[in-house]
C-alpha cells in the first residue's frame, strides 16, 4: 500500500477531495455574500475594500477572483444589475423613464435610452409597451437581479476544456535590483531600459540572473496612469547598488506557478483563469502579497506567440503544512 506522509494513499485522496469540495463551497459562499451586498447596495458607491471585506478575501486579489468567477468586473456587474432592475421597473412600476434612468445611475433619460437600446435592441418606451419583451442577460455567470430576495447560490463561470498545469512551489527569498514604473503596464519599457543599461556593463544580466516583473495593481480596477510595476533583475550579495537603481527582496514562500505561453497582452486571461477558476477549485488560499512574473525569453528576439512567462501567485500555508 502506497503511503504518503504516513497516510495511506486512498485516505489521503479522500481527504484531498473533501478539502477541495469544502474550499469550492467556501469560495461560492463568500462570493454569494458579496453578490447580495452589491444587490442590497445597488444605489450606493461600492468600495472594493468593503467588498473584499464582505468576501473575506485579500484586497490585493479580490477583484481578480471576482471577475474570474463571474466573467465580469464589479463595474460591469453593477451596470448590468442596474439595467436589469430598470427593465423590471419599466414593466412593473409607474416610474417615469427619467426616474428609472436616474435610479440606474445615468445623468439623463437620453443617455440611459442609448445604453438600454444597445443592450436590448429596444428603446425603453418601446420595451415598456411590448408585452413579451424580456431583458437578455449578457452575463457569463448566471446571476440576475432578484427583487426583494437574497441570492443563495450562482453558477460560476467555467470555461470549456480549461486545462491548467499549475505547480505548487516553495520559493526562496529573491533579492533584486529594480526600477519602479508608474503608468500603463504596456509602457514599462523605459524602466527595463534603465535597469538593463545600468546592470549590463557590470556583467549582471547573464548567468543565473532572473528577469522578474512585479505588478502591484489590477488594471481592471486601478486607473492606467496609476498602475505600479517593478522591473527587476535578481542579484547576489556582492551587488553594489547604483544611485538610480533600487534594491528589494521578493518574499519567498508557497506559490502556485503556471507558465503562460504567448503575448504579454494576453497575460490577463491567464490571471483570470488562475484566480477565478483554478484557485476556487483547489484547496489553497491566496496570500496577501503581490504576484510576480519571471520572463524566460527576450521579447526583443522572440515572436510574441513564443514568449514564455512563469506567473507566481502567493499562497497561504496549508493547515496541514504540506504542498
Amino acid at each position: 500500500m502506497l503511503v504518503l506522509w504516513g497516510i495511506p494513499q486512498v485516505i489521503y485522496l479522500r481527504i484531498l477531495i473533501f478539502m477541495r469540495t469544502r474550499t469550492q463551497q467556501s469560495y461560492l459562499s463568500r462570493m454569494v455574500n458579496v453578490l447580495n451586498y452589491i444587490q442590497e447596495n445597488l444605489d450606493n458607491d461600492l468600495c472594493l475594500d468593503e467588498l473584499a471585506k464582505q468576501a473575506c478575501f485579500s484586497r490585493y486579489h479580490f477583484h481578480r477572483i471576482f471577475s474570474g468567477m463571474l466573467g465580469e468586473s464589479v463595474k460591469e456587474l453593477v451596470r448590468r444589475l442596474r439595467l436589469e432592475r430598470a427593465a423590471s421597473q419599466l414593466k412593473t412600476s409607474g416610474m417615469s423613464i427619467l426616474q428609472i434612468s436616474l435610479a440606474a445611475g445615468y445623468e439623463s433619460d437620453m443617455a440611459f435610452s442609448r445604453v438600454f437600446k444597445a443592450k436590448t435592441g429596444l428603446l425603453p418606451s418601446v420595451f415598456r409597451n411590448t408585452l413579451k419583451a424580456n431583458y437578455p442577460c449578457s452575463s457569463t455567470a448566471s446571476i440576475r437581479y432578484i427583487t426583494n430576495e437574497r441570492i443563495s447560490s450562482f453558477e460560476p463561470l467555467i470555461e470549456e476544456e480549461l486545462t491548467m498545469n499549475v505547480m505548487i512551489k516553495q520559493v526562496d527569498d529573491i533579492v533584486v535590483a529594480f526600477v519602479r514604473h508608474t503608468g500603463p503596464y504596456q509602457t514599462c519599457g523605459q524602466a527595463w531600459d534603465l535597469l538593463c543599461s545600468t546592470l549590463a556593463p557590470e556583467g549582471l544580466l547573464g548567468g543565473d540572473a532572473k528577469m522578474i516583473g512585479v505588478s502591484y495593481d489590477d488594471p481592471d480596477v486601478v486607473d492606467a496612469k496609476e498602475l505600479r510595476y517593478d522591473a527587476c533583475i535578481s542579484v547576489d550579495d556582492s551587488f553594489i547598488q547604483p544611485d538610480n537603481i533600487g534594491i528589494q527582496t521578493i518574499v519567498g514562500g508557497r506559490y502556485a506557478m503556471i507558465s503562460h505561453i504567448g503575448s504579454y497582452d494576453k497575460l490577463s486571461t491567464t490571471y483570470r483563469q488562475l484566480f477565478g477558476q483554478w484557485l476556487s477549485q483547489s484547496d489553497h488560499e491566496v496570500a496577501d502579497k503581490p504576484c510576480f512574473e519571471i520572463y524566460l525569453n527576450d521579447p526583443e528576439s522572440t515572436e510574441p506567440e513564443d514568449l514564455v512567462t512563469d506567473i507566481y501567485m502567493p499562497l497561504k500555508e496549508n493547515n496541514h503544512g504540506k504542498n
